[in-house]
């Protein structure tokens, strides 16, 4: 047993580095599964940062060429010839032509979209898997049925048991989403892909019952029963919700078409349109976009390095093998990092990241780069510090 000193000055035991013969295609046939798996894990995480890398570039200066390019219009000034082409931005309430309505409900809501959600009360299936084991000591699976409402239909022909469990094969309703054919803000109108936008839909609340007998209200839906508490099935229910009410305040950035607003495409061909509610400044409107697309940057860039890391992880043991004949790296990559998977994954990650922002912005990229390899610069001078004091150690114990 070697006995080495920490750099507290305590000694502490160590094992000493083997010294046999690496044999590189044993452990690759001994570990040759996991290996593959591990490179394609690798392969895969690395495809990802770098195209995530590339993405975030590409929106940052797109967003970048946008905010230097906005032409930012007060609300009551009419469209100008001389922006035709450009990006503008303007800030303004929401004003619709013509109501949406469905008349047999009674809904009526100035709004820029307006969905109908149908549901149809049918059969489900589940399939429970059963620890019990019959005769031929193989588990079988059971099956139950329950009747729910659900958004899309569910084929019973594929049920296992059939008899006395059929869904009708069509809603005799669709779900659809209406759109006011004129919505504008100021003098200008939005265009197609600006309304489809209005996402965030607020459930329609109205006392007013419809006037079809066969309709019935509850809670804010519409039942097509002829009874809301023991429904069959067959039966529909219905529930509205709009989206983008007139009145509200939005603000709004895309290209002046003439006197309508549409995508506007940046020299690198990305499609710059930003709807936000309330009234944002042009600085406050993309600043807001740059921190969206930092959020998504950090989450790919997250996954990426785990999907690395774990394809490291597969062939840790071919690492090992390989970095323990060379003593030294083994141990500047153990001291840096704390392992060999992390070590691996870590810098490579780094180094994709470096190189994709080298083109973009050198300096930045540099300092990343400088960045992945500091872990075994510090690894390295860690083992230099405690060779040091091993020597020292040794030889005051020598004399």
């Amino acid at each position: 047993m070697l006995y080495q000193r920490n750099m507290s000055g305590l000694p502490y035991a160590g094992i000493q580095h083997s010294r046999h013969p690496f044999n590189i295609r044993a452990q690759i046939k001994a570990n040759w599964c996991s290996l593959l798996i591990g490179c394609f894990m690798f392969v895969l995480g690395m495809s990802l940062l770098f195209w995530n890398e590339g993405r975030a570039i590409h929106s940052t200066r797109s967003l970048e060429e946008a905010m230097n390019t906005v032409i930012s219009l007060p609300f009551a000034l009419s469209p100008k010839e001389e922006n035709n082409g450009h990006l503008v931005h303007l800030t303004g309430p929401l004003s619709v032509a013509e109501p949406l309505t469905e008349v047999e409900y009674g809904i009526v809501v100035s709004a820029v979209r307006l969905k109908r959600r149908v549901q149809m009360y049918q059969w489900v299936e589940e399939e429970i898997q059963s620890r019990e084991y019959e005769q031929n000591e193989y588990p079988f699976a059971r099956y139950t049925y329950t009747t729910e409402y659900r958004d899309k239909l569910i084929d019973s022909n594929k049920f296992y048991q059939r008899a006395g469990h059929h869904n009708p094969t069509e809603f005799p309703l669709k779900s659809i989403i209406y759109v006011s054919e004129e919505v504008n803000v100021g003098y200008f109108a939005l265009g197609p892909e600006l309304k489809a936008k209005f996402n965030n839909f607020i459930l329609v609340t109205s006392d007013e019952r419809p006037e079809r007998r066969d309709i019935k209200m509850h809670s804010g839906l519409y039942y097509h029963c002829q009874d809301v508490w023991t429904p069959e099935v067959g039966d529909i229910r219905v529930q509205f919700s709009y989206a983008g009410k007139a009145g509200e305040v939005v603000t709004v950035v895309g290209m002046q078409v003439g006197s309508t607003i549409r995508p506007y495409k940046t020299s690198s061909g990305k499609e710059v349109l930003i709807l936000c509610d309330g009234a944002m400044s042009v600085e406050e409107i993309f600043l807001q976009e740059h921190a969206q697309n930092l959020w998504t940057t950090w989450i790919f860039r997250g996954l990426g390095w785990i999907i690395m890391y774990q394809g490291a992880t597969c062939f840790t043991q071919i690492l090992c093998a390989l970095f323990g004949r060379y003593s030294m790296l083994h141990e500047v990559l153990i001291l840096g990092f704390g392992s060999v998977s992390v070590a691996v994954s870590l810098s490579g990650a780094l180094l994709i990241f470096a190189f994709a922002w080298i083109w973009y912005r050198p300096f930045f990229g540099f300092v990343v780069a400088s960045v992945a390899v500091l872990p075994i610069v510090y690894g390295s001078l860690k083992l230099y510090i405690q060779d040091y004091y091993d020597n020292n150690y040794r030889r005051l114990h020598t004399h």
